[in-house]
């Protein structure tokens, strides 16, 4: 026959096996309020939604490396930017001296060009002078008084 023995009562001889308790007294089993609040990371929302879980970081493998490539192009892009400065700085610098240059030759040219035609003109003015008493001679020496000419031009 069986027996009704309550609820409450035991019905083995097994010894109560004894449950440690916590080390620190008024810690509670249960989820404290700040982990209830804690923001759901990307895949619990998906699991609850029932999309698929999404990873818990900003960018997937994809986005990263076209992020990685985008920032390498604009470094590369940068020292392109200031190596083609450094250039055209360098360039310009390199211009005003050949400027320079050119203009102080022009000017040593110049001098010398005024001076050589100075001395041209100075050279014409004695040639005129020998052709004009060359002139005189033949005409006073050689051509008979018929056919002179008239020192006063007419």
């Amino acid at each position: 026959m069986v027996e009704d023995v309550p609820m409450h009562e035991r019905t083995t001889d097994a010894p109560e096996a004894a449950v440690p308790l916590p080390d620190q007294p008024g810690r509670s089993y249960t989820p404290g309020e700040s982990e209830q609040v804690r923001a759901m990371t990307s895949v619990e929302a998906g699991r609850l939604t029932g999309r698929p879980a999404a990873s818990r970081e900003p960018f997937g493998r994809a986005e990263r490396v076209q992020l990685t490539v985008l920032a390498g192009m604009f470094v590369l892009m940068a020292a392109v930017l200031s190596a083609g400065a450094i250039a055209f700085t360098n360039l310009s610098g390199q211009i005003l001296g050949l400027r320079a240059e050119m203009r102080e030759e022009i000017g040593g040219l110049r001098a010398e060009m005024r001076e050589e035609i100075g001395e041209l003109s100075e050279r014409m003015g004695q040639l005129s002078e020998r052709m004009t008493r060359v002139e005189t001679l033949i005409e006073t020496h050689l051509v008979p008084a018929s056919n002179a000419r008239d020192p006063a031009g007419s």
